[in-house]
């Protein structure tokens, strides 16, 4: 279980993972769910979406324990998670 800043968004990737394998949000969507603005990194660097589940980038754990990983990333557009 994930708890953090980000805890909304695993909140609810993880309940949409017995329902779908692949989810697209825009930059929009994700606020929504989130409550609060992303970072101006998260809309200019689709590496600030990276899979990664240890250094600096600990928001990605939001997703990784949810059971997702991004697969594609439009930066300030959308980005589409897979299970």
């Amino acid at each position: 279980m994930y708890t953090g800043k980000y805890e909304r968004l695993y909140q609810s990737l993880n309940k949409k993972e017995k329902e779908v394998s692949q989810l697209t949000l825009s930059m929009n969507e994700i606020e929504e769910i989130l409550m609060f603005k992303l970072p101006a990194s998260a809309y200019k660097y689709s590496a600030w979406w990276a899979n990664e589940s240890e250094g600096t980038h600990t928001h990605a754990l939001s997703w990784l324990m949810a059971g997702w990983k991004t697969a594609e990333v439009k930066p300030g557009n959308k980005v589409t998670f897979i299970k």
